[in-house]
Order: C-alpha cells, then sequence, then structure tokens
C-alpha cells in the first residue's frame, strides 16, 4: 500500500495538470468502488470542476466546485484511497498522459480498459481510476463536513504539519504506554500516513529499536523519535516515494527513496550509522530491519 511520501507524490503531479477541469461524465464499471448508488454519484459529480487535489494521510482528496445542477449551495470532496492496487491515470486532450501508483501490466493500455473502474471524462482530458485487485474506493463527502468525517476516522496528527509538535507527539505516546514502538507508529491514531518502510526509516533515524516498549522510552528517545520521524516522512516526499514493487510516480518514473533507505530491505549490510549490521525480523507480522549497534 502507498505510504504518505507516496500518496503526496500523486497529489503534487496531479494538482499541477488537472485543476480547473470541468466534469462532463462519469462512467462507473464496478459499483462497490463508489459507496454511493451510481445515479446518485453521477448527479453530484457531473456538471462540477475540479478544483484542487489535498491529501490527509493515505487519501487523496479531490476538492470540486459547487456546479450548476447542485442545488443546496454546498461542494463536495472526493475521498480516493488506492489501497494495494489502485492508480490514477490522467489523459490531456493535450499533452504528456500522466499515471500514478501501482503499474499494472497492461493498465495503461488501450483506455479505459478492464482496470478502468471510475472514468471522470472532463472538457480537458480523462481521469482513470483504475484498480487490479479491487480494494481501493472512491467516497463523496460534502466539503463543508469533510473535516469533521476525517475527525470521525480517528486521523493522528499529519507528520509534517508545523501543528505536529514534540510536545503533540509525547502526549499521544503517553497514550500508548504499554505499546511497542513501531505498533505505536504503524497506528494511525498516532501519526497518519505511516506504514511499514517509513516506521523502520523513523527509528533509525530516531536510534530506537523499533520492538522497544513506549515506557521504556526516556525523554530523549521519544525527542530523537519525533525527529527520526519528521526526517524519514521528509526524505521520502523529496525522492518521490519508495519503489520495490509496485509504486510508480505520475510521470511514469520510479521514484527514488530506495536508493536513501537506511535500514529496510538492507538486512545483512552494514550500518551507514556504525559498524553494525542489518538485522531483519519478523516483528508482529512484518518485516522489521533495525542497526544491532546504533538502535537500542
Amino acid at each position: 500500500m502507498p505510504e504518505l511520501p507516496e500518496v503526496e507524490t500523486i497529489r503534487r503531479h496531479l494538482q499541477r495538470v488537472v485543476p480547473g477541469s470541468g466534469i462532463t461524465q462519469v462512467a462507473v464499471g464496478l459499483p462497490k468502488i463508489v459507496k454511493l448508488p451510481i445515479t446518485l454519484f453521477r448527479r453530484r459529480v457531473v456538471g462540477t470542476t475540479i478544483r484542487r487535489f489535498r491529501r490527509r494521510s493515505k487519501l487523496l482528496l479531490v476538492e470540486l466546485s459547487t456546479g450548476r445542477r447542485r442545488a443546496g449551495g454546498h461542494g463536495w470532496t472526493m475521498i480516493i484511497h488506492l489501497k494495494m492496487s489502485g492508480q490514477l491515470i490522467w489523459r490531456p486532450r493535450r499533452g504528456r498522459m500522466v499515471a500514478g501508483g501501482h503499474p499494472i501490466p497492461g493498465g495503461l493500455d488501450d483506455l479505459p480498459n478492464k482496470y478502468s473502474h471510475v472514468i471522470f471524462v472532463t472538457n480537458r482530458g480523462t481521469l482513470f481510476f483504475n484498480d487490479q485487485r479491487q480494494f481501493g474506493f472512491v467516497k463523496l463527502v460534502p466539503t463543508v463536513d469533510l473535516e469533521y468525517w476525517l475527525e470521525g476516522q480517528g486521523y493522528g496528527p499529519e507528520p509534517l504539519s508545523s501543528d505536529f509538535t514534540v510536545a503533540l507527539f509525547e502526549r499521544i505516546l503517553r497514550q500508548h504506554r504499554q505499546k511497542r514502538v513501531k505498533s505505536a507508529l504503524l497506528d494511525q491514531h498516532v501519526v497518519a500516513g505511516l506504514g511499514n518502510i517509513y516506521a523502520d526509516e523513523a527509528c533509525w533515524y530516531g536510534r530506537v529499536r523499533p520492538t522497544r516498549r513506549i515506557s521504556s522510552l526516556r525523554v530523549a528517545e521519544r525527542r530523537a523519535l519525533y525527529r527520526g520521524l519528521r526526517k524519514s516522512i521528509a526524505v521520502g516526499v523529496r525522492w518521490q516515494g519508495t519503489t520495490l514493487r509496485f509504486f510508480r510516480t505520475p510521470s511514469g518514473r520510479t521514484g527514488r527513496m530506495a536508493l536513501h533507505l537506511k535500514v529496510y530491505g538492507r538486512s545483512g549490510l552494514r550500518c551507514y550509522r556504525r559498524d553494525g549490521i542489518i538485522r531483519k525480523i519478523t516483528f508482529q507480522g512484518r518485516g522489521t530491519h533495525f542497526c544491532t549497534r546504533c538502535q537500542r
């Protein structure tokens, strides 16, 4: 599943080229993808204009204008989750096609194809939601209620937000004292958007072993973990995500973060920081990587 840096990369690419496009038609090939009756979904979306792309945790938020056909005066926001194998493809009437997410073999050929489950035709191009394994979804929420809806999902703070302070992080950790460090980082109530790769990287940057209990961390270690968490995400965004098997940026390139990973996928290799060896264990069902010397 794409983590925060991968979804943020997709958001940034689509934000450059799609906003201002007016939706003229919507086709839904797999009803379960849209969490709404298809007729109602079309009625609410057709006639609107895509205003901007935002992100919360691993969700893409596509803000739509009110639209001439919409009575009641408020616009809608489409919430898109790519899950394990989703991708978004923008095919403009003029210019270069961009596609981000899981690269499906043949997924970009002869669009729309068997993987194209939701199709948004606009006056400037077509946006395809493709999903090979069909775990992703598109949901509509009134924009005025969006923050309330997101709050109801229980997402923790965004790790790169200015609101995510070390004091807030420490306060949240105190509520999860009995959890192991990695389990806490993967809990979307603690911090939003982290997955397996960046949790391991955050622990390396913070010099904390991922299997320790939160209650065992000293003040200095909690603060180092906070800095490590922000660092790992910032580096991931800078290098446009980690490509191990699936992820591609909307320009079709592989994210370059794999070249900058410190521990994940480096089992048996020397640590970049010291002479320790990177070890991989299975922890709570997940492959977990850490340095045997510098992470304590």
